[in-house]
């Protein structure tokens, strides 16, 4: 029987004696250069102009709304820009003083459950989220699974829509990472999916929502 070993069977003896030997190693500290304090936020007002300056930067849009009257108008200025037929979301304490069922049957649109059907909500025209935190520096929202919010609001509708409370507003992802480290799984949403690789074209929207809105609501 040869002794020789197959090319295959050396790279894994490599691989194991490899393995082997960082195991045994002690864990060395992170060197001092690859440590950085987590960013401090600035005054609200400053941190709301720069979420939606960075939304806009992705691609996507912005809006302070004050009150329950705006928020109608915006509501149903989305639903004509974006021609909204089916709409879903979740029962949310940040909803109820909006009164969006109305608003939406108002306008003409169904109203969908969000434990429904996925291929239901495939074809919605408009999740709408509440978000649990917010990042101002990279326009980015996180949205806990864990608060009665299912992924697919934010994954499966044409549009997205995420309202943002004052009080969501994290400095730094360090903060939102703490706020739902006891979550099995959450969701950071940071404008729609794109790509260029066909033709160099940009295209959003290739996986999920093709039009991501973030409202602050006051």
């Amino acid at each position: 029987m040869s002794n020789t070993k197959s090319s295959r069977e050396v790279i894994l003896t490599d691989v194991h004696t490899a393995l082997a030997a960082y195991a045994a190693s002690p864990l060395q500290p992170i060197p001092t250069s690859a440590r950085f304090e987590p960013r401090k936020a600035a005054n609200l007002d400053e941190e709301m102009e720069m979420m939606l300056l960075e939304v806009k930067r992705l691609g996507g849009r912005g809006l302070k709304v004050h009150g329950r009257d705006e928020f109608a108008v915006a509501l149903d200025d989305l639903v004509k820009t974006e021609r909204i037929r089916t709409a879903a979301f979740s029962d949310h304490p940040l909803y109820r003083p909006y009164g969006i069922a109305s608003l939406l049957k108002g306008s003409g649109v169904q109203v969908l459950s969000p434990d429904g059907d996925g291929r239901r909500l495939a074809d919605c025209d408009l999740g709408i989220t509440a978000a649990d935190a917010a990042l101002p520096e990279t326009g980015t929202v996180l949205l806990r699974t864990t608060q009665g919010q299912p992924d697919a609001l934010s994954l499966l509708p044409r549009v997205h829509l995420a309202l943002v409370a004052p009080e969501a507003f994290r400095a730094d992802i360090h903060h939102a990472f703490a706020m739902a480290k006891k979550d099995r799984h959450f969701v950071l949403v940071s404008g729609s999916s794109r790509t260029a690789d066909i033709e160099k074209v940009l295209t959003l929207g290739v996986h999920g929502p093709k039009s991501f809105h973030v409202w602050i609501c006051d």
